[in-house]
């Protein structure tokens, strides 16, 4: 094995977080990163909003569980769809063809640079469920996302509150050889 492989094999979705902020050489590193990762045709149709003020993550969380209990999607009480953590970065795409992929890649990028660094991340796709009570140009102004672009996935970070966890077993009999 190499280092990138045992990161990778490594790197868990941390879901409690202590209440330290992240550096800014931590943050600009992370989105760094994340600005490095492939997209389709080169285009890097992609828009970070890194959010560190805790009151715009708490409202952000306000409005997703708010849109999920209008579809019926129900959670415990207590739960925060970013696990408290200090930093929330979403990613927005240009509304074409393969921005999910590349937002993707992109939190990926993120999560592995996060870990090298010692920091904890969970890749969120509930941020969609914020569009379901709320005028979406509202909220993508609060969020700075730019015109004609969508909230395609969030990430958060922050270090972790317990040690590393043991991974789950893997599923069996997924992989097809065709030689």
């Amino acid at each position: 094995m190499n280092e990138t492989v045992d990161l990778i094999l490594k790197r868990r979705s941390v879901r409690n977080y202590l209440p330290n902020m992240l550096t800014e050489e931590e943050i600009k590193t992370i989105v760094k990163c994340g600005m490095y990762a492939p997209s389709a045709k080169n285009r890097q149709n992609w828009h970070f909003t890194v959010v560190t003020n805790a009151e715009m993550i708490e409202e952000m969380n306000r409005l997703a569980l708010e849109g999920m209990a209008k579809l019926g999607i129900g959670k415990e009480e207590g739960y925060h769809i970013f696990y408290h953590a200090p930093v929330v970065i979403i990613i927005s795409s240009k509304i074409e063809g393969y921005s999910e992929i590349n937002a993707g890649c992109v939190v990926e990028n993120m999560a592995l640079a996060a870990k090298s660094m010692g920091i904890g991340s969970c890749i969120i796709g509930e941020t969609r469920y914020m569009y379901r009570q709320k005028n979406k140009a509202d909220i993508n102004r609060a969020l700075k996302i730019p015109e004609n672009y969508e909230n395609d996935i969030s990430i958060c970070f922050g270090y972790p509150a317990e040690d590393e966890q043991e991974p789950k077993p893997r599923k069996e009999n997924i992989v097809d050889y065709i030689l």
